[in-house]
């Protein structure tokens, strides 16, 4: 018999804090679950009925109530006001200091992050910031906002970056490239590039009822997505343009009835206002387009630009958006411009209704090769095992 018996693994237990879980982060989380690398426990300061189903059925996941505020922020680069949630963790210290954990990762850079800290802090836990923050979205922030990040950044043992300009911005706060972890924003690629070889583009086209070259628009309508800019812009187009043109916005909100009033008042007759869509219902859209145009005005990233891309479209992107930043800085794909600069908006639009360029699907295929859950799945276990390996914080902070 052997003498030697082997000592059981512990596995680290990570509690990871953020507001909801939506479908986009959902994939991720169960990858974590399921490979069984470490214990997942996640706490979400929205009730629970916010989350994607699939999280609150099959993750260990649990509300810690909180009380959600709204806070207003002015981006000054765009003008843009962003109304977002801002949570008062009631019960936060007591459910962390029930899950004990060994490390904590903090989902934005505010009130909860610093509550997370000061828990980590009495655990001894290890302390690790999760930021979507990017340069153009951070300008606007208040001065306390700022005084808060810098104090966190600098007791932070690592980071997980969503996103390449989510990592500029960390690196612009001077933190170093060794303790960032870059995630991916990621949609479920396989099945948007399924949708995009099933459907015909022109049988959609004529089934859908759209006729010319046909514009794209996809989101919320917010004021903040910078529809109304788009309005503007394309109602300055000639009218001999506008009728070899057209244009659908697929999305609602709560500004969606000002957006119609103004396409009636200005008599925009080549726009259609779609409404919501399921993401089978969206997908004809996508394929039945020829442009697609994300005018944003304030996004630390915008996943419908992935969506556009798995259909190969030309994408006329918002400057002040993460994915134009990481995915269209080459300009293999399409063009960025200011949004909030009506005459630049008005001449690219007239620019590419004159001269549509073509879809380019095998570029964008190769760019969104390594945007996947599964990127991030391995970014986040790569950070785990680093900072609770044998050099723990010590070789995180080197």
């Amino acid at each position: 018999m052997n003498a030697y018996r082997a000592l059981p693994v512990i596995m680290p237990n990570v509690a990871f804090v953020t507001n909801v879980v939506p479908i986009y982060r959902y994939p991720i989380f169960e990858q974590l679950f399921r490979a069984g690398r470490f214990c997942v426990r996640i706490l979400v300061t929205v009730p629970l009925t916010v989350s994607c189903p699939e999280a609150v059925a099959g993750l260990p996941i649990k509300h810690s109530v909180s009380l959600n505020l709204l806070r207003t922020t002015r981006h000054r680069s765009s003008g843009a006001l962003q109304r977002e949630p801002f949570a008062v963790p009631l019960a936060l210290v007591k459910d962390l200091i029930g899950c004990r954990p060994d490390v904590i990762v903090a989902g934005d850079l505010g009130l909860r992050s610093l509550v997370c800290w000061g828990v980590a802090r009495c655990l001894r836990s290890r302390f690790v910031i999760s930021s979507e923050e990017i340069l153009s979205s951070a300008k606007g922030r208040a001065k306390l906002q700022q005084w808060l990040r810098r104090f966190l950044i600098k007791r932070a043992d690592a980071f997980l970056a969503w996103g390449r300009p989510a990592q500029n911005y960390l690196t612009s706060m001077s933190v170093r490239q060794n303790r960032i972890f870059t995630c991916a924003q990621a949609i479920d690629n396989e099945f948007w590039f399924r949708q995009a070889q099933t459907l015909d583009g022109a049988a959609e086209k004529r089934a859908l009822g759209l006729c010319g070259t046909v514009f794209l628009l996809v989101g919320r309508a917010l004021p903040r997505k910078g529809f109304q800019n788009f309005l503007r812009a394309w109602s300055r187009l000639p009218q001999d343009l506008h009728a070899r043109i057209s244009a659908v916005l697929v999305g609602d909100g709560h500004y969606l009835h000002e957006l119609m009033d103004y396409a009636d008042c200005h008599a925009l007759h080549n726009l259609r206002f779609a409404g919501a869509k399921t993401p089978k219902e969206l997908a004809r859209y996508y394929a039945a387009a020829d442009i697609f145009v994300f005018p944003s005005l304030e996004d630390v990233w915008g996943l419908v630009v992935n969506e556009a891309m798995c259909f190969g479209l030309p994408i006329l992107a918002s400057r002040y958006a993460g994915a134009s930043q990481a995915l269209l800085s080459d300009g293999r794909i399409g063009s960025i411009f200011d949004p909030a600069d009506i005459d630049e908006f008005a001449s690219k639009l007239r620019s590419w209704a004159i001269e549509p360029p073509a879809r380019a699907p095998e570029a964008c295929r190769e760019i969104l090769k390594d945007v996947t859950f599964a990127a991030s799945s391995a970014a986040i276990q790569l950070m785990i095992d680093r900072i609770t390996g044998a050099g723990g914080r010590d070789d995180a902070r080197q």
